[in-house]
């Protein structure tokens, strides 16, 4: 009997299953880490799904081929015509066969028929999984995603369960995002320029109009709205964009929660910059230690935007809002200092 399980390294960012597949790949050893510290800075909210991203989002699977804007990985995107006729119901031979070959598959699957998923048995609803292993004897593939309550995990599903959530109607129009991710050696080298153009721009609210994801020609596709750069706020601005709509919120008076993966990206976000300041080794320019304020800030805000879920007490909320006020004004302030040392 046959097994294939990929490895998967702890990942540095995990609010999205697109940050988490990526790391789980790439972080063998610490030589990415230049790369990491030059990006991941500057942060953007849709406004059509009111959804928050680092500005990096999609970059990597979705939408290019081959080189990507991650040094150590290639993405290999089949043609359509090859997903849909060919793989369409077949495809425990098609993962099995790309996972010998030491690949890694990133697919949409309904969660009506994983059992880790909130949604099992409850409700059919597409998500994108990163599939990194299988085992012939047990009859399993190894899969991870957001599924414990939004916790990135590892986990397994029967060949049976997966072949229903592959050929789930839901998934139709999102069977085009099949796509083979292969990790590869890289390199890359730490521009202090760009760190510094990166966090100004951040600071400033620039919007983000180029690079591998924004100069593609947007796409016919499930995620198409995401390209256009019109939906965006970016920068320092989606802070008033998000007390704006934790506002909504509490004029629904309880009815309506908060989006907890907002102010968990913001934490990440915070805990990366924190680490950027300690790996750039400014010598006597302790700006981490500044910095830990911004950090302690967001970590509390995201633990309040829980608890303000639970118990739907407005003075939370108001809570959140001066905390975040002190986040961008802290900031502000350390970063430009930043800014200047680089």
């Amino acid at each position: 009997m046959k097994s294939r399980i990929l490895p998967m390294y702890e990942p540095k960012l995990s609010t999205y299953n697109v940050y988490a597949a990526l790391f789980s790949i790439i972080a063998k050893d610490e030589g990415y880490l230049p790369w990491y510290y030059s990006n991941f800075i500057s942060i953007g909210i849709n406004t059509c799904d009111d959804t928050l991203y680092f500005t990096d989002h999609f970059t990597f699977f979705e939408y290019g081929e081959g080189s990507t804007s991650c040094p150590w990985l290639e993405v290999y995107k089949p043609p359509h015509k090859t997903i849909y006729s060919q793989y369409s119901f077949n495809i425990k031979e098609v993962l099995t066969g790309y996972l010998n070959q030491n690949q890694y598959i990133w697919l949409y699957l309904d969660q009506y028929y994983i059992p880790q998923s909130t949604c099992y048995q409850k409700m059919h609803k597409e998500h994108s999984v990163l599939v990194y292993g299988y085992d012939e004897a047990a009859s399993v593939f190894y899969i991870a995603d957001n599924l414990d309550n939004g916790k990135f995990i590892q986990t397994v599903i029967s060949y049976q369960q997966l072949i229903k959530a592959w050929e789930s109607d839901i998934c139709e129009h999102f069977r085009r995002l099949f796509r083979v991710l292969n990790s590869k050696q890289g390199e890359y080298t730490l521009s202090a320029t760009h760190l510094r153009n990166q966090i100004e721009g951040y600071l400033s609210s620039k919007p983000i109009d180029q690079g591998i994801y924004w100069d593609q020609i947007p796409v016919d596709g499930p995620h198409a709205y995401v390209q256009n750069i019109q939906y965006w706020i970016f920068g320092h601005e989606v802070y008033s964009y998000i007390q704006q709509l934790n506002k909504q919120v509490q004029e629904m008076k309880g009815t309506k929660s908060l989006d907890i993966r907002i102010p968990h990206l913001l934490w990440e976000h915070k805990k990366c910059m924190a680490e950027r300041m300690h790996y750039l080794n400014l010598g006597k320019y302790d700006l981490a230690s500044e910095y830990e304020k911004v950090v302690k800030h967001s970590l509390t805000i995201r633990n309040l935007s829980i608890k303000y879920n639970i118990t739907k007490n407005d003075s939370i909320l108001d809570e959140i809002d001066t905390r975040m006020n002190e986040v961008v004004h802290t900031e502000d302030i350390v970063l430009r200092k930043l800014a200047g040392l680089l």
